[in-house]
């Protein structure tokens, strides 16, 4: 389930909690509409218009565009801020109950379970510079007319200028302290800064690019860290190349069989005590005291912020058919909305909105410890031998879904970056980094 469709279901569910009371959230001054929207809450009224019931859905599934159409072009942004709250609470105060059919519900955000996030989801899309692009996309429709005037009688244009007010409000403004994904303040004064210095922590690199949209001072700066995982990628890189040949020598009957298991879980263990150095804690990432590790609200935030601006350019929404930006493909979109205010995508950008998901849940995976289990049988060797006709150990379908994972990451890895995961003998040798984007947006490189 998406960020976004969790914050649907928080905002519109009473009793969220397990054994716990909590209202659904209702804007105090919203106009009341009656039945309200799908997917909306009506106005605190007396008595108040409750809310309309949810169409069920699974826990893997997502709740129809109209919903979440209701949803992020709401008019009172207030309303979708306490969900982004809520949501973390209930992330770290859980379990709550969610629903799988009409009747029946589960338990999710257990204390054991992992944290259902993960901030490298947030890097790779911020990669594509999608919020640099539309930082300036919100700056030339506040300041001019050359993106064009929303027309107030067409409800597409309303639809459209409502979402640039709500990511307006919602991400480029300073927030309360009170609130959980607030990761600015006087000593951390930009967005931006704080979320790379969160990157190179974790992951040893910057992004792509520079600053181009701090109009005032230019390049906005961030602290680089002196603990940081300046491994990470070297060690990644590893991984997923014995991960791929396991993968090519999981139906071998002859020859040579260079699959190393133990390998393969010994590099997951290091990248897994490397994360969790950097989160100040140790053994395997559950939500059991999340909310008090490092980087925990950094990454709540810039994985909420992401999913929310790629919301947007996902489908041609009403925001990119008033721009005229439509296309086949989010990158397509991203890429005409960057010509349209004057900031180059990265060429890579499909590639890295299609890995991303991927990518979170394989690292959730390692973090998790997934990697490392032996009992009863080898974890990674039941997803590796889970689509095999050789009839490997009995796989569920959370291995098989693993399995089509790390495909996913090992293809898009190497089309983002260049460098050959499944092409051991050509591997490149070194210190790998993503490089600085070149004029055509390209971006990778090799110290």
């Amino acid at each position: 389930m998406e960020f976004i469709d969790h914050l649907i279901y928080t905002t519109n569910t009473e009793s969220v909690r397990v054994n716990r009371s909590y209202p659904s959230i209702r804007s105090d001054f919203a106009a009341i509409v009656v039945p309200p929207p799908l997917g909306l809450p009506g106005m605190n009224s007396t008595p108040p218009v409750p809310p309309t019931p949810l169409p069920p859905i699974p826990y893997t599934n997502s709740y129809a565009l109209e919903v979440q159409e209701t949803f992020v072009f709401y008019e009172d942004p207030i309303v979708i801020d306490k969900a982004i709250q809520k949501h973390w609470s209930d992330i770290t105060n859980g379990p709550i109950n969610f629903p799988v059919d009409a009747s029946n519900t589960i338990q999710v955000f257990n204390r054991d379970d992992a944290p259902p996030y993960h901030i490298i989801y947030a890097y790779l899309i911020e990669n594509t510079r999608i919020a640099q692009i539309i930082e300036r996309l919100i700056y030339l429709y506040q300041h001019d007319e050359t993106l064009g005037v929303a027309s107030p009688d067409v409800v597409m244009h309303q639809n459209a200028m409502q979402w640039i007010m709500n990511t307006e409000n919602l991400f480029y403004k300073t927030l309360s302290n009170t609130s959980y994904r607030n990761i600015t303040s006087n000593v951390r004064p930009n967005a931006e800064s704080a979320r790379r210095n969160a990157y190179f922590r974790m992951f040893g690199i910057d992004l792509a690019f520079e600053n181009t949209n701090n109009l005032d001072s230019g390049i906005a700066p961030y602290f680089k860290a002196k603990a940081s995982n300046k491994d990470f990628i070297p060690l990644f890189e590893q991984f997923l190349g014995e991960l791929w040949q396991a993968y090519i020598n999981a139906q071998n009957t002859s020859g040579a069989n260079s699959t190393d298991y133990q390998r393969i879980i010994d590099l997951a263990t290091k990248i897994r005590e490397m994360m969790l150095s950097r989160r100040g804690s140790a053994g395997n990432l559950t939500l059991n005291n999340y909310r008090f590790m490092n980087l925990s609200r950094e990454e709540y935030a810039s994985v909420g912020f992401v999913s929310w601006l790629y919301f947007i350019i996902a489908y041609n929404s009403p925001l990119v058919n008033f721009l005229g930006c439509q296309g086949n493909t989010a990158s397509e979109r991203l890429v005409n909305i960057g010509k349209k205010v004057g900031i180059e995508a990265h060429s890579k950008a499909q590639a890295l909105f299609d890995m991303a998901p991927s990518a979170a849940t394989l690292l959730r995976n390692i973090e998790f410890g997934s990697f490392e289990l032996t009992a009863p049988d080898t974890w990674i060797r039941t997803v590796i031998e889970s689509q095999t006709t050789n009839g490997g150990p009995a796989a569920s379908p959370a291995q098989r879904a693993a399995l089509i994972d790390i495909l996913t990451v090992i293809n898009n890895w190497e089309k983002a970056t260049g460098h050959k995961i499944k092409n051991r003998e050509s591997n490149v040798v070194g210190t790998v980094r993503i490089a600085q984007l070149s004029r055509n947006g390209n971006g990778v490189g090799v110290n």
